[in-house]
């Protein structure tokens, strides 16, 4: 990390899918049974979602995308909302196993090292924060965050209601879509790579830090 002025960064912000649990493959399964009982559509439901994933896309934006490629029309309102509550159902059950990456201990380290943490999903805010509070990660964070909202939107939320620089910001995540949104409200991003293979997409993308895994995060990133 390069060296700041000390306690510079004042607030440090987590993606929750993929960074904190491991939930990728069991979304992928649940957007793929809501089509299946939906629709009865059985097949290309969970690859198609798992590609859409990456992109910073909001659940109803992937919904959406998902729709027209599958059921070949143009969706109503009302379907699109069965869908997402639908959705919304599977991953709370998905969930419901807590199924947590290592070294979640380094949560409570950081807390102490900021004045604020929070939690950033495109999940339904209302479904992270159970199933966040059922895993016992609730009570390390001070905000949780979700959506139908962006994390562009929520990220300038955290900026304007806590009187935040970005550069106060350190924001962590294992996607794309992480680093976009970072780097367009001009907040460093902290990359976990666990999914990139390849080098160059791992240039393009230009986090400002990138580490295997979340277990390999200095315990005192709080501090640079």
């Amino acid at each position: 990390m390069r060296q700041k002025e000390k306690n510079k960064i004042k607030a440090i912000g987590f993606d929750f899918d993929g960074t904190l649990i491991m939930s990728e493959d069991r979304k992928a399964k649940a957007m793929a049974d809501v089509f299946k009982e939906k629709f009865d559509i059985n097949k290309g439901v969970s690859a198609a979602y798992t590609k859409l994933m990456s992109d910073g896309k909001t659940r109803h934006e992937k919904v959406v995308t998902l729709f027209k490629q599958f059921v070949k029309r143009k969706s109503t309102l009302k379907e699109l909302k069965e869908i997402e509550d639908h959705f919304g159902k599977h991953y709370e059950r998905e969930l419901n196993v807590c199924p947590l990456f290592q070294c979640t201990n380094i949560i409570k380290e950081l807390k102490n090292q900021v004045n604020f943490l929070f939690l950033l999903s495109l999940e339904n805010k209302r479904e992270v924060k159970k199933v966040a509070a059922h895993c016992g990660l609730a009570k390390y964070f001070d905000e949780i965050l979700g959506g139908p909202k962006s994390k562009i939107e929520n990220l300038k939320h955290i900026i304007k209601k806590h009187k935040l620089k970005p550069e106060e910001i350190i924001y962590i995540g294992d996607s794309n879509g992480d680093v976009i949104a970072g780097k367009q409200m001009g907040i460093e991003v902290v990359l976990i790579r666990g999914k990139f293979n390849y080098q160059q997409l791992l240039d393009n993308l230009q986090a400002d830090f990138v580490f295997n895994s979340i277990c390999d995060l200095p315990h005192d990133v709080g501090k640079y």
